[in-house]
């Protein structure tokens, strides 16, 4: 490719595969992905890059979305560290939030995650004396000399970064401010994370938590940034490296090494960030986002056009990172989730996955074991003739011998076990859905099924059937969208300044006043790294006097009337949320602000130049829904024609997905290639 347009790259590092996007401009120009190297991972990155080849015209940005720092954390692969806290704080961690989940109540055996397999060992958890009350009078000030005592036992064994925790550092964050300060010019090697600089936020274990997983990855993500920015720049690629974060934004290579923790789930939020686009340019307001890819299924929600976004994200029980986050769930279950049968002699599909290393049976790299992909071959839904990825041809005398033994114990034949290790694996994945729609009060009949992934269209019309969702699209990016989303994010610039205080009208207008002061300066902050379209956005994180868990509601700073203007946008939240709101006083925990660069933001697939219907390549005969079908028709996707209709069976072929239409289906293709299918008996 030659081009005298800056290009842009989207890449998103998952389970499986590496995906990217190469955009100029507005316009999608070739998504391709491969095989994710999890013992370079550069490597891999480089490698789709050259796959994409970009050629000889400039980049002006490297969109990242990745899973590194959250892999550590689930593995435990992380960095040796230390934590300094308040004298008599040593063991918050293990004793967290102090509450047991279901399962634990009926085993005596169960122990917290924590406790099993520490972030941060009880020995190197070590306490000084320091204590500021929560309005910020000095009870006890900060033992300097104890602190570097200890510091330095912590470093003399091995510790390469060190967790500053302290009481009350939320609001009060200058004892942190200074311990940091010491450490840091006498031990300028080891990495520092302050609670008050990655997570102002009160509840102190919470808090607590966040700061030390942030540590505990900080120098594998500077290595990590490191490492990819060097290779980038070795492969001729200088364009600023920017991550996608946990809320949908964009951030540089050095905040990320600051505050790892607000990427761990960049690489899933990249596709949610997608179904949001999607959502203003189809005018769908109302859409589940469905990621199948090689290792789990991701579901989110996009309601009124926007992602939604909790307060938390909690990786293991207790494990918190309380940060915002957008809402993804999660469940392992993709196109790689071995097939195994359960202590009741039930077929049971995932969590555990073959990854990309050996892969599925099919994909003659050394996996014997059968999986979903496996099954999707055996009963037709994918061709052998047609690579994988386009890389890989899948092998069906493979994964015939992987459900052999299987079929053997169960006296069926391997076609039987894998039709229905399918069923169990949709109805896992409708479940999914329904905890983001149906147990939260929203009718998943008035939203829209956006499916992505590699093997996220071969079982979305089945999954809105199960549902009842009148409406199915597979983007024409489907198999890189993470990808494609990266792209679509927005740089922005942020800030949390704690309030702790019961609203009255004095409060509510010294917030506002505070609100408007800190967004001025998060707009010439965000305009200075060259952004020029900047909107502002403003959010309370408050309760009910008495509740325990606070709800963000939107405000606008430059209302008029403050008390009344909060106090409606809080009952609107509470209501949105919980289906009521209350006469009651309201207590504002934290004030949020935003600025956030809309330059760039649009996308678009490449359009279709097909005038001409495409026609079927080929038929073959599939299970669906249990049933075999004769003769069905294959089409390729990249020789559709706009408005084309296609009817259910089918089967739809492109670079980076295969998509299924079951009986009943009728699908229009749009002008860019995204297939949108109407589900007539779900209407």
């Amino acid at each position: 490719m030659t081009s005298n347009t800056a290009l842009r790259i989207g890449i998103d590092t998952g389970g499986t595969f590496t995906d990217l996007v190469l955009a100029e401009g507005e316009q999608v120009r070739i998504g391709t992905k491969s095989l994710t190297t999890y013992d370079d991972l550069a490597n891999g990155l480089l490698r789709t890059i050259e796959k994409a080849e970009p050629g000889d015209a400039p980049v002006d940005q490297i969109v990242h979305g990745t899973t590194v720092a959250l892999n550590a954390i689930l593995t435990r692969r992380g960095a040796d560290i230390g934590m300094v806290t308040t004298r008599g704080f040593r063991d918050l961690l293990d004793m967290a939030r102090g509450w047991r989940p279901f399962e634990a109540m009926v085993d005596p055996r169960w122990r917290r995650p924590h406790e099993l397999r520490p972030i941060v060992e009880r020995y190197r958890r070590r306490t000084v004396g320091e204590r500021l009350m929560a309005d910020g009078g000095v009870l006890m000030t900060l033992d300097e000399g104890r602190l570097l005592q200890e510091v330095e036992r912590l470093v003399a064994d091995g510790c390469q970064g060190i967790a500053v925790c302290f009481l009350h550092a939320y609001k009060h964050p200058e004892h942190e401010q200074r311990a940091a300060e010491l450490i840091r010019d006498q031990f300028p090697g080891i990495s520092v994370s302050t609670s008050a600089e990655v997570a102002p936020f009160p509840r102190e274990y919470n808090r607590f938590s966040t700061c030390v997983l942030n540590a505990y990855v900080q120098p594998l993500m500077e290595s990590y940034t490191t490492r990819v920015e060097g290779r980038l720049r070795d492969a001729g690629l200088d364009a600023p490296l920017t991550f996608m974060t946990n809320d949908g934004g964009l951030v540089t290579a050095e905040q990320v090494t600051a505050r790892p923790v607000a990427t761990l789930n960049s690489g899933p939020v990249g596709g949610v960030m997608g179904v949001q686009a999607y959502a203003g340019r189809l005018g769908m307001p109302n859409l589940v986002g469905f990621d199948m890819g090689g290792t789990s299924t991701e579901v989110a929600v996009v309601v009124d056009g926007r992602a939604s976004v909790k307060r938390e994200l909690e990786i293991e029980h207790d494990l918190l990172v309380s940060l915002p986050v957008v809402e993804i769930h999660s469940i392992g279950a993709g196109g790689g989730s071995l097939i195994t049968i359960d202590e009741g002699g039930g077929l049971k599909v995932g969590p555990e996955s073959a990854g990309s290393d050996p892969g599925p049976a099919c994909y003659g790299h050394g996996g014997t074991q059968p999986t979903v992909t496996d099954a999707f071959l055996l009963l037709g839904v994918l061709d052998s003739e047609v690579p994988l990825g386009g890389e890989i041809y899948p092998d069906v005398a493979a994964a015939e011998a992987a459900f052999a033994p299987l079929a053997t114990t169960l006296g069926l034949t391997p076609a039987d076990v894998a039709r229905t290790a399918l069923e169990v694996a949709i109805h896992n994945m409708a479940e999914a859905v329904r905890r983001l729609t149906v147990y939260r009060g929203a009718d998943p009949r008035e939203f829209g099924l956006v499916s992505y992934g590699a093997a996220g269209p071969l079982v979305a019309s089945q999954i809105a059937r199960s549902l009842q969702m009148p409406r199915v699209v597979i983007p024409a990016l489907s198999g890189v969208f993470s990808a494609f989303g990266l792209l679509t994010a927005q740089a922005f610039e942020e800030e949390v300044t704690p309030v702790m205080a019961t609203v009255t009208a004095d409060v509510a207008t010294d917030v506002f006043a505070r609100a408007r002061q800190s967004l001025e300066t998060l707009v010439r902050q965000l305009r200075d790294r060259g952004n020029r379209d900047v909107v502002v956005e403003a959010w309370l994180d408050a309760t009910y006097l008495g509740q325990r868990w606070e709800l963000a509601a939107v405000i606008d700073p430059s209302h008029p009337e403050p008390l009344t203007h909060l106090t409606e946008a809080f009952a609107a939240a509470h209501q949105r949320q919980f289906g009521y709101s209350l006469p009651a006083p309201i207590y504002v925990q934290t004030l949020r602000t935003r600025a956030v660069s809309t330059d760039q933001r649009r996308l678009f697939p490449p359009r279709l130049t097909n005038t001409a219907p495409a026609q079927p390549k080929r038929r073959r005969d599939i299970t669906l829904m249990g049933q075999l079908n004769r003769d069905v028709p294959v089409y390729k996707a990249d020789e559709f024609a706009p408005n084309q209709v296609v009817a259910g069976p089918a089967v739809i072929e492109a670079q980076t997905y295969t998509g299924v239409l079951v009986a009943g289906d009728v699908a229009k293709v749009s002008e860019f290639g995204d297939v949108i299918i109407e589900i007539e008996e779900n209407k």
